[in-house]
Order: C-alpha cells, then sequence, then structure tokens
C-alpha cells in the first residue's frame, strides 16, 4: 500500500493506492479514495467456506482450502506468463505498467482539482481497476 496524504488542502482527498495481489515488485497499484457507499470489490475477497470452514470443523484444519481471491488468482497465472514466455510476458508486463501510469495520471489530476473530490466520480474507482486488470490478465 502506499498513500497520498495531502497536506496543503482540506479539501483534497487523500489517496491510497493497493495492489491486491501476492508480489508488490510484480504488481500495480490501483488507486482507493474513501467514500460513502464505495463499492464492494468481491474478486479481492478471499473466498468464504461457511461452516465447511477448516477453522470451524474439528478437529480443525484436516485440510487446506484454496482462500486466493480471483486477481489473486488471475495474477499468480500472469506472473508465470511473464517469466516463462519472453516476448508476451514483456508485453504483458508493459501494459500493466501503462494501465498503472493511467491510475496515478488520473489521481494527479483529482488532487489538482480546487474543491472536494465528488463521491460519485470515484465510488467505483478501486472496483474498475481491479475488472480492468483481471481482464488484462485473461
Amino acid at each position: 500500500m502506499v498513500s497520498i496524504l495531502p497536506q496543503s488542502s482540506s479539501s483534497s482527498p487523500c489517496i491510497h493506492f493497493f495492489t491486491a495481489t501476492p508480489d508488490p515488485t510484480r504488481s500495480i497499484f490501483k488507486p482507493f479514495i474513501f467514500v460513502d457507499n464505495v463499492k464492494p470489490v468481491p474478486k479481492t475477497q478471499s473466498p468464504s467456506f461457511g461452516d465447511e470452514d477448516p477453522a470451524k470443523q474439528q478437529p480443525r484444519f484436516q485440510n487446506r482450502p484454496d482462500r486466493r481471491h480471483e486477481l489473486y488468482q488471475a495474477h499468480q497465472c500472469a506472473r508465470s506468463l511473464m517469466k516463462a514466455e519472453e516476448e508476451p510476458g514483456q508485453k504483458l508486463w508493459q501494459t500493466m505498467l501503462d494501465l498503472e501510469k493511467q491510475g496515478v495520471e488520473a489521481m494527479q489530476d483529482i488532487l489538482k482539482c480546487e474543491g472536494p473530490v465528488d463521491p460519485s466520480e470515484v465510488v467505483d474507482l478501486f472496483y474498475d481497476c481491479v475488472d480492468t486488470e483481471i481482464k488484462f490478465y485473461k
């Protein structure tokens, strides 16, 4: 996580960048701004196993369920491609860096604006970034 905490203006939002993936050195950071009614991102939430969760059964932890969320799994597959296939992997990595750059530039524009951020413009921000990232990985 990386955060921008503006000091110059009380109306400028705090902007946080998350990877939500296993390797921050080979991940892209996606912007997030706390606003009311922010859209949840199920693709970054570990699956729930309810009563079947090994942590809730007796004896505990007799098996290990896959708790990786959808973005985590997609990122792991993409990392394998980036390691194994030089040209396709490099092309995918460059695409992801370009996507990250677009997010950073959009947040710079928000910070330059006078006045508070319109919550309706950022309520889906992280959700949309995660969705886009997964599409590029597939």
